[in-house]
């Protein structure tokens, strides 16, 4: 698995780090150890490199927004 792979897992369940995440996503992407290129595609939102860089052609992307109620 790479790197990204790991951090994006890391992003859904790791409230705190989301929230960093979305307050300096570049800066927190670096800070856990993910590279330059990796930062940058990441940043550009460019889906076929990113497919290409994981090496998953079927790769779905997808953003779950949850509203959790007690």
């Amino acid at each position: 698995m790479s790197r990204l792979q790991t951090f994006a897992e890391s992003l859904s369940v790791d409230a705190g780090l989301l929230e960093a995440y979305k307050a300096d996503p570049r800066g927190v992407m670096l800070a856990n150890g993910l590279t330059t290129q990796e930062v940058d595609l990441v940043m550009s939102g460019d889906l076929n490199a990113l497919k290409a860089l994981l090496g998953d052609s079927l790769m779905q992307a997808y953003i779950v927004v949850s509203t959790p109620t007690e």
